[in-house]
């Protein structure tokens, strides 16, 4: 999607600003296992869900600048925002300070303790304008790499934690068009190799700066991933993975991946499980990077989100199937070891029906899922899956998520169909609560209590001693 203005943020329970700039330098290891089966390519984390919320936001594209302060409701820990290159640098060398109305949305995240995910773009012909003899320098790696550590140095004094993206969607703005090859980056695809120049000037300039600030790549299309990790110029001090997450027509949820197993556009590589199972897909990226880099990749999911009105799995895309799907995604992608998923997006803005708020100022149901997930389980620890490993993208799904002695079960059906879910005895269950927070209350059947289970997510507090035995017994 176009950018200029997006948004990521961590924050924990008691000290957001803490709690964020922990989260900046946490990396999760190999090997997070679940009921003796292995999950993912991450070990558990003592950090809460709320360190990985991250919102795009839209305030430098239309987005009103008073919605920022509805960020510490939704609990956004991350933001991905921006300035266009251009107006940073109108003349070469000639770089200026943040505009006024980016610097006080700076004073504001680091009053909320929110981190910025800075996105580097997009091409500069006003300072650097194209010749005959030079057709690339709007887009020169060195001139990138300067700027680059401009912005780090900007980002440094406004106190913000922060992570810099290089670019946006490569092969669909600027790059492949300006330097040539195919979408799916195989070679010979020379924008791959001027991207990657990019990445590796950026690198060496913002390092030189700020050696622990963490540069991530940036593409929707994820082979194009696999191509960057085995490039021979990739900078050794790479370490994150800019992803965006999008689904298609053919999946029913965020537990299904876009490509398949067999994708012919993604050979040599397999993207996928037969499943498609996105935890999977994360974690063969994962494995594909560390195979040619040799580190354990910080995986940064800068945008994920579902249209308004588009069809998935022959199924409209409504609002209240939007709000389903959002704390769905961000459970799946703690799961799988990411550092932070930006929602795209705050606002519809110049983009479309993305935004959790529409342009007349309306919280769309996903806002308050948004609000809600933040309140029940921002705090808490995804600590394991309860259902079934081989069940990853059909059926009943269901988290146990813990935050001292409290636990809660968080269970949806991935195939969207309802379902009745018996809450077991064992389980002592102290209240319900549906996607927008508010109480279910349990029917009851005989001796059984049970509640309804589709595809918007059920929080079910565990009482004092309550037990997350799984499955659920039927009852008598």
């Amino acid at each position: 999607m176009a950018c200029c203005s997006t948004t990521t943020v961590t924050a924990e329970t008691d000290s957001p600003a803490s709690v964020t700039r922990r989260a900046l330098t946490l990396a999760l290891a190999s090997g997070w296992l679940a009921g003796g089966h292995a999950w993912g390519q991450s070990s558990p984390s003592s950090r809460p869900m709320r360190a990985g919320f991250g919102l795009v936001v839209k305030f430098g594209q239309g987005q009103p600048a008073s919605q920022i302060d509805l960020l510490p409701q939704l609990g956004v820990s991350w933001v991905r925002d921006a300035v266009n290159w251009s107006e940073m640098e109108p003349r070469a060398g000639d770089y200026q300070p943040f505009p006024p109305t980016f610097q006080a949305r700076l004073k504001r995240y680091r009053e909320f303790g929110i981190g910025v995910i800075f996105m580097l773009g997009y091409a500069n012909a006003k300072a650097y304008p194209a010749t005959p003899t030079s057709p690339r320098a709007p887009i020169a790696p060195d001139a990138l790499g300067r700027y680059g550590a401009h912005v780090t140095r900007l980002l440094q004094r406004a106190g913000v934690p922060f992570v810099i993206q290089v670019w946006n969607e490569p092969h669909n703005y600027q790059i492949l068009k300006m330097v040539g090859g195919v979408w799916n980056g195989k070679p010979p695809s020379p924008w791959v190799d001027h991207y990657i120049e990019m990445v590796r000037a950026v690198s060496t300039e913002v390092h030189a700066v700020s050696p622990s600030t963490t540069v991530i790549t940036s593409e929707d299309v994820l082979v194009n991933h696999y191509w960057f990790a085995q490039h021979p110029r990739l900078p050794k001090g790479f370490k994150g993975i800019g992803l965006h997450a999008y689904t298609n027509d053919s999946s029913p949820g965020p537990e299904v991946a876009a490509p398949y197993a067999d994708s012919d556009w993604a050979r040599p590589f397999q993207l996928v499980d037969k499943d498609r199972a996105f935890e999977a897909a994360i974690g063969r990226l994962k494995r594909h990077t560390r195979r040619y880099t040799g580190i354990e990749p910080e995986v940064w999911i800068t945008e994920w989100g579902f249209k308004l009105g588009s069809r998935h799995a022959g199924e409209e895309v409504t609002e209240d199937r939007v709000a389903a799907f959002l704390p769905r995604a961000y459970v799946l992608a703690e799961a799988a070891g990411v550092q932070a998923l930006c929602w795209f997006s705050m606002h519809d803005a110049v983009d479309g029906p993305y935004g959790l708020i529409d342009r007349t100022g309306r919280k769309r149901p996903a806002f308050k899922a948004y609000a809600a997930m933040n309140r029940l389980i921002g705090g808490h620890t995804l600590s394991r899956r309860l259902s079934e490993e081989g069940h990853r993208t059909r059926g009943l799904q269901a988290y146990l998520l813990t935050q001292g002695p409290r636990k809660l079960i968080m269970a949806w059906q991935a195939d969207n169909r309802a379902q009745s879910l018996t809450l077991d005895d064992d389980w002592a269950v102290s209240g319900v609560f549906g996607v927008d927070g508010e109480p279910v209350e349990p029917a009851s059947s005989g001796k059984r209590r049970q509640v309804t289970v589709g595809a918007a997510p059920l929080y079910i507090e565990l009482g004092e001693g309550g037990q997350p035995t799984w499955p659920p017994r039927t009852g008598e």
